[in-house]
């Protein structure tokens, strides 16, 4: 069955439902998710949830994360590094690094719960769909999620033989072929096998030249970062990509009744690393902005994806995992048994200033009285990372029902255990560390994390007449972390570099702590028509307590963060009209937050996690029709009020009233598809998309220097489809109109931003043939 996007909608677009003739023939196709762990139809599940199909994810239409959020209004998407992508709906996520950090938003990839959300690897290629759930959720889910839950489903094996290649060229000398085979094996199994390989240049150039490598610093003991110097990729466009994965299946029939899922699969992605730009000169403080861009070439500045690094930067992705998921009927209910084993494991070299290394031996210019390495660029600092994670999960279920009841009761069990090693070099001109604010240094943060997960969750809904049904779910989670930290002092100097600053610590801090809570749910929902159904919804979330990360002192290494709690509130209302040619869904929210954990780097460099109340409540609303065959027209909205309501920050700032970061006030996006029969039977659809965000705020003290500004985005694609579906030619294209969208951001503490951004415009064809 061919699935489509439902997505939130514009209230202006209402009126249009109107216009429709009840003499058109075309229906709205039926889209089915699993969001409460049973096939429904998106129109019978009482919660926010979009849905996103395989067919719009496929062919250069969605190809990352960054497109899903840009599609779904809520949804934000910030990508630090290849390894550490943050999600956020309805404002809510988390920025941490910790090991020991558990993430807002939780993303599972057939239903099993992926602890980091770098250990996202594989092309998006030969999904059935990807849900997007809103809210808390945890009383039908393993692993409890407060922002939501992202939910990617692959396609099971064929029990009949299928096989599919495709090939894509386009801008930036991209090159991306994909190919599954699918089919029987035997009369009680099946396989399938998917591969993709994808390659594309960057888009920004490291315009460093040879003889702006002016000194290397002091790496003697570097761990991480010393074997990358001397400008290797000068020359060359950074934010390049060489990926490539491969996932299988084996699907078995277990007797009459039951039947045996076993997956596994592995990614490796590659990039010659981030080109950051510095910007917001007239933001720098005590009158450094010329110092910073004496630092700049023309070359430099002539572009703002340019950069120029003496490092050889690099980021290097391996993702990999295994799964058995074996299902039994018993006829009067169904077991549900996921086994999975997951594993994460990247390194990084980053510039995160992207200019030469200072040379500190540089004279001044005649005339100013100012000692060598004074005047030239403030400070450069140089982030290297090294993780491991791995995982290994249980979860059973039981789920059965009859005409008045159906129930869903679970367990789960999980173990990850995460190593993470992250070097700073840091090395600041002769003025400011003359005037004793910013001395050189070389420092590495050390963890060693294992978190335990249990939760024991039930739901139940009552159908107490054949139009109200009333849910009731509750679940018991207990979280347990022990983690060792070390600091060290690579240079040996006291006080320490930045970021350290103190001392290195005498010994590893150890320290071990553990959280439970019970969370609840309640529902009621009615069906006024077999076409209309409105719910209310209370629910709870709990996400479990946390360590700092990169932290100066003994103390605050072994100080836990407290855990956060959510209380929710949501009314809603799903709607079919004209005989299914036109649905309109509404949803208000209110989610109040205690001890939202926030993260934020304050004036020493440091990432600090604290708490915080919050509040984010809103309006989402999608709307889809149908006015006559062949022409499908979508749109969605989201309107959300997200704030600090009390929190102070680690340099004493009062930031309640201030919004939450990456939560803009409005968004939406609107799509039109047209499917035009051609002469002799073939097709051609004709597809437009564009999504609008309204500005928002990258930090919580929502400084103007740190605000992404309102963009809209606009894709396109015309698809040429052969009489018998075999063949199909796609011609797409992405930010058309070359918007320039923040990737992610760095607030410098002379008041500089580092940057760099998300692509820019891209188009290309696609060549799919089934056999």
């Amino acid at each position: 069955m061919t699935m489509k996007t439902l997505r939130p909608s514009a209230f202006a677009l209402l009126p249009l439902a109107f216009a429709v003739t009840h003499a058109a023939q075309a229906q709205l196709e039926e889209v089915v998710v699993t969001a409460e762990k049973r096939s429904q139809s998106i129109q019978d599940v009482p919660l926010s949830v979009a849905a996103l199909s395989g067919s719009d994810i496929e062919v250069g239409k969605i190809d990352g994360m960054n497109d899903i959020a840009f599609r779904t209004p809520g949804l934000s998407f910030v990508e630090a590094n290849i390894g550490e992508p943050r999600v956020y709906i309805r404002g809510i996520g988390n920025g941490s690094d910790s090991a020991a950090s558990d993430q807002a938003v939780g993303i599972f990839l057939d239903e099993v719960y992926i602890g980091r959300t770098g250990g996202v690897g594989f092309d998006l290629f030969d999904l059935e769909r990807i849900e997007i759930l809103r809210g808390p959720q945890g009383t039908l889910y393993g692993k409890n999620t407060n922002g939501g839950a992202i939910n990617i489903v692959t396609s099971r094996p064929s029990r009949e033989p299928e096989m599919r290649v495709r090939g894509s060229v386009g801008s930036d000398s991209l090159l991306h072929l994909q190919g599954l085979a699918s089919g029987p094996l035997g009369d009680s199994a099946a396989g399938k096998l998917v591969f993709s390989w994808r390659e594309r240049d960057g888009f920004g150039e490291n315009v460093i030249t040879p003889g702006e490598v002016a000194t290397a610093g002091d790496f003697s003991a570097s761990k991480l970062i010393g074997g990358t110097i001397g400008a290797a990729n000068g020359g060359e466009e950074l934010g390049d990509l060489e990926n490539w994965s491969v996932r299988g299946q084996l699907l078995f029939d277990v007797g009459a009744n039951g039947e045996l899922l076993l997956g596994a699969d592995y990614a490796k992605n590659k990039t010659n690393g981030n080109c950051r730009h510095i910007q917001n000169l007239d933001k720098a403080i005590a009158g450094l902005a010329p110092f910073w861009e004496g630092a700049m070439s023309d070359r430099y500045k002539a572009d703002e994806r340019n950069c120029a690094s003496q490092f050889d930067t690099s980021q290097e992705r391996e993702v990999s995992g295994l799964m058995a998921r074996f299902e039994y009927d018993f006829n009067w209910a169904t077991l549900t048994s996921i086994t999975a084993w997951r594993s994460s494991d990247y390194n990084l070299v980053d510039d995160l200033t992207g200019l030469p290394l200072i040379d500190l031996d540089a004279p001044s210019p005649e005339g100013v009285p100012l000692p060598p390495g004074s005047f030239t660029g403030p400070e450069n600092v140089v982030d290297a990372v090294d993780e491991k994670a791995s995982q290994w999960s249980q979860e059973l279920r039981l789920a059965g029902g009859s005409d008045r009841i159906d129930w869903l009761a679970g367990v789960f069990f999980m173990q990850e255990d995460v190593e993470r090693d992250e070097e700073y070099y840091t090395q600041y001109s002769s003025l400011l560390q003359g005037l004793g604010l910013a001395p050189i240094g070389n420092v590495l943060f050390t963890q060693d994390n294992t978190t335990e997960s249990i939760a024991v969750y039930g739901q139940m809904d009552w159908h107490l007449t054949e139009q109200l049904t009333l849910t009731y779910g509750l679940r018991w989670a207990e979280d347990e972390k022990d983690i060792t930290q070390n600091a060290l002092d690579l240079l040996g100097t006291s006080p320490s570099g930045v970021p350290l600053i103190l001392p290195e610590f005498p010994a590893p801090a150890s320290a071990s702590d553990s959280w439970s809570k019970v969370t609840q749910k309640v529902s009621l929902s009615y069906n006024l028509t077999d076409d209309m159904m409105f719910y209310a919804t209370y629910s709870e979330g709990y996400k479990s307590g946390a360590f700092q990360s990169q932290t100066n002192t003994v103390e605050a290494a072994i100080q836990p963060v407290d855990p956060e709690f959510v209380e929710n509130i949501e009314f809603g209302m799903k709607s079919s009209w004209w005989d299914n040619r036109a649905q309109f869904n509404l949803s208000y929210f209110d989610m109040d937050y205690e001890d939202l954990q926030v993260f934020e780097l304050n004036s020493r460099f440091l990432l600090v996690l604290l708490n915080a109340q919050a509040q984010s409540e809103g309006v989402e609303a999608s709307f889809d029709i149908m006015p006559v065959d062949n022409l499908t027209l979508s749109a969605s909205y989201n309107w959300n009020d997200a704030s600090y309501e009390e929190f102070i920050n680690a340099n004493g700032l009062d930031l309640s009233g201030n919004n939450l970061s990456y939560a803009p006030e409005q968004s939406y996006t609107v799509t039109a598809n047209y499917r035009w029969p051609l002469a002799g039977g073939s097709t051609l659809d004709l597809g437009a998309t564009y999504s609008w965000k309204d500005d928002y705020f990258l930090g919580p003290q929502n400084r103007e220097r740190e605000t992404q500004e309102a963009v809209g985005i606009l894709d396109a694609s015309v698809s040429w489809t052969s009489v018998d579906t075999s063949l199909s030619v796609d011609v797409w294209g992405k930010n058309l109109s070359d918007e320039l969208v923040l990737a992610h951001q760095i607030v410098d503490p002379t008041g500089v931003t580092s940057e760099y951004y998300m692509e820019p415009r891209t188009y290309g064809v696609t060549f799919t043939k089934h056999f």
